[in-house]
């Protein structure tokens, strides 16, 4: 697209030199002059790779383009009353086009678009047809349903390629990463262009909605540039007032008659596109640590129960508002319990019972949603497995929080949980243990991590780290055993390693870093098993926390913990320099597992 444009600007400059020089020439004869040109010098507003030759002309273009003025500016649509947009207000005054809150799109901007997706890199010959097809069919059937059926109205490359070259760039750069059969240099190939399409629309002053699916296909599932899209999507969002869904959506419960059913579609689909916005925000706060961007308590996040109550609600919808539910107790959780990145502060023991009350609501949140999924054409009851997966996820980032600024003790030179929350703590190993075995042990689930965004891959590693530190750290207390954690993360290697996914897919770099971390503990191995008496009566016991039944005190015996001997922190043999789980985005060979720093900690 870059190189078509670039030539027709080159073109269309001289021709423009050649009616300047023929018309001079014409002047000098004393003849007729030529008639003013149909052509213009100045192209369309859009940005394309940079051209040394042309430098000097493109800064004169873009300057003259960054101040045009209107003559006669006029108020937008939103701004016709008197408590207007500031913006607006701005505008009106001075008459800057580039200050306009909101713009319609041109016959000329029309025109543009449709130039760009009649040269796209499929027409340029840069992948093959056949290659985009199969690749587009891959992403439609193995790993949109597992994104909530967010693009279902495409059926195949056409559709995808006359809506939105980025769009497609996104989705066979996704599908590519996956694709164990794809060529091998798909996947750099269509990652380049569509990183190349997103910084050439940066700058643009109207982007479409679906170069804004675009931005959240590549946040959901490109971890190199998830953070980074996921921030700029939003931004952008806000052009397209898409809060305003959810206000039709409402007000259609209450007037069912006021709106046709393709208009309650469409709003549906705008108002999912804003929850998944939230949802990806929220995960990639919840994988960095780091703040959020979208506020829980906009009037479309707390009302989700209306957008699930309207006419035209799937399936798809009920996973989406099963997601913010589950998201939003989660920040509730860092609210109450302080930000992840606090790992100095010990959690006081005045916040167990906000705990227990945590725990209560995420236990009455599986009850819930694992009742309400259908089973899906491709990924079959994958939906009522993820719930339970989500659910130890939460768990585990929830019961974690006790390990949060623990003291070392001067005499062992290890630091001891509090008796109050050894049961919370022994929940998080069984969290993380819960983890592993679904993975291990359900079909469906191995099938489906070819296909889950990466959120899934970063809470399956911080499980496994965690439970490494906890059994160094903490075995005596929890009856963790070095051995058997050395076979569960030998085993998820495997599994993992066994997954089709492609060559480039983080699982690789996960399923070699696990096999390391395995490979260190077993060198390890100590026979320090503590007895149930010199423990205190109440740490004979722990919970039964499993999805769907209530929480009621079950022995350690059940849970297997009490089989596990102690594993010495100190000879763990994890100063291993090939051992990592670094950044960024768990690069498995970048640093070390840092047995020193504390078991609290976020899952990147």
């Amino acid at each position: 697209m870059s190189e078509d444009a670039k030539w027709k600007t080159s073109v269309t400059r001289d021709i423009a030199h050649m009616h300047t020089s023929l018309q001079q020439v014409l002047q000098t004869l004393s003849l007729p002059g030529l008639p003013n040109p149909h052509i213009h010098t100045v192209e369309p507003t859009v940005i394309f790779d940079h051209d040394p030759e042309n430098e000097h002309e493109d800064l004169e273009e873009e300057e003259e383009e960054e101040q045009s003025y209107d003559n006669s500016p006029k108020l937008s649509p939103l701004a016709e009353n008197v408590a207007q947009i500031p913006i607006e207000s701005l505008y009106q005054i001075t008459g800057l086009r580039s200050l306009r809150s909101t713009e319609s799109v041109t016959d000329e901007q029309r025109r543009i678009c449709k130039q760009l997706r009649d040269s796209d890199f499929i027409s340029r010959g840069q992948i093959s047809v056949q290659d985009a097809e199969r690749l587009a069919g891959y992403y439609i059937t193995r790993l949109d349903p597992y994104f909530y059926n967010m693009t279902a109205q495409y059926e195949g490359l056409d559709d995808f390629r006359r809506r939105s070259p980025t769009l497609t760039a996104a989705v066979l750069t996704v599908a590519a990463l996956h694709d164990v059969s794809a060529k091998p240099d798909l996947y750099s190939l269509c990652s380049k262009e569509f990183k190349r399409l997103v910084a050439n629309a940066m700058f643009e002053r109207k982007i479409d909605v679906e170069y804004l699916r675009a931005l959240v296909v590549g946040s959901f599932w490109l971890s190199d540039v998830g953070w980074t899209l996921s921030g700029y999507a939003i931004r952008r969002a806000g052009e397209f007032h898409l809060r305003a869904c959810y206000y039709q959506l409402t007000d259609s419960l209450k007037h069912p008659s006021k709106y046709d059913k393709d208009q309650l579609c469409d709003a549906r689909d705008g108002l999912r596109l804003l929850y998944l916005l939230y949802i990806c925000d929220h995960h990639l706060s919840i994988l960095y640590g780091r703040a959020s961007i979208m506020r829980d308590n906009e009037h479309y996040i707390l009302g989700y129960e209306n957008y699930l109550a309207c006419s035209v609600a799937s399936d798809s919808d009920k996973r989406v508002a099963a997601q913010v539910s589950l998201l939003l107790l989660m920040s509730q959780i860092r609210e109450s319990l302080g930000p992840e990145d606090d790992t100095g502060s010990p959690l006081p023991e005045s916040m167990l019972p906000r705990i227990k009350s945590f725990e209560r609501d995420l236990e009455n949140w599986v009850l819930r949603w694992s009742k309400t999924h259908n089973p899906n054409k491709h990924i079959g009851t994958f939906p009522v497995k993820g719930t339970y997966i989500h659910h130890y996820f939460s768990r585990i980032y929830l019961d974690a929080y006790v390990f949060r600024g623990l003291r070392t003790n001067s005499t062992s030179q290890s630091s001891v949980i509090p008796q109050p929350f050894v049961e919370t703590a022994s929940a998080a190993v069984t969290a993380a243990v819960s983890i592993v075995n679904i993975i291990l042990e359900d079909v469906e689930v191995q099938v489906g991590l070819a296909g889950v965004p990466h959120y899934f891959y970063g809470m399956i590693a911080f499980a496994c780290v965690f439970l490494v530190k906890a059994a160094a750290k903490h075995s005596a207390q929890l009856f963790i055993n070095q051995q058997e954690t050395r076979m569960l993360i030998e085993r998820l290697s495997t599994q993992l390693s066994a997954t089709q996914v492609g060559r480039g897919h983080v699982i690789h770099r996960m399923a070699g870093g696990l096999r390391k971390m395995a490979e260190s503990l077993a060198s390890g191995v100590t026979q320090q098993v503590p007895t149930k008496a010199a423990l205190p009566e109440s740490s004979s016991q722990s919970m039964d926390y499993s999805p769907g039944r209530p929480a009621v005190p079950m022995p350690l015996e059940f849970m297997n913990f009490n089989q596990f001997p102690s594993m010495d922190g100190t000879n763990v043999g994890l100063a291993d320099s090939n051992l990592g789980f670094g950044m960024p985005f768990f690069d498995f060979e970048g640093t070390n597992i840092d047995m020193s720093s504390p078991v609290f900690s976020f899952p990147i």
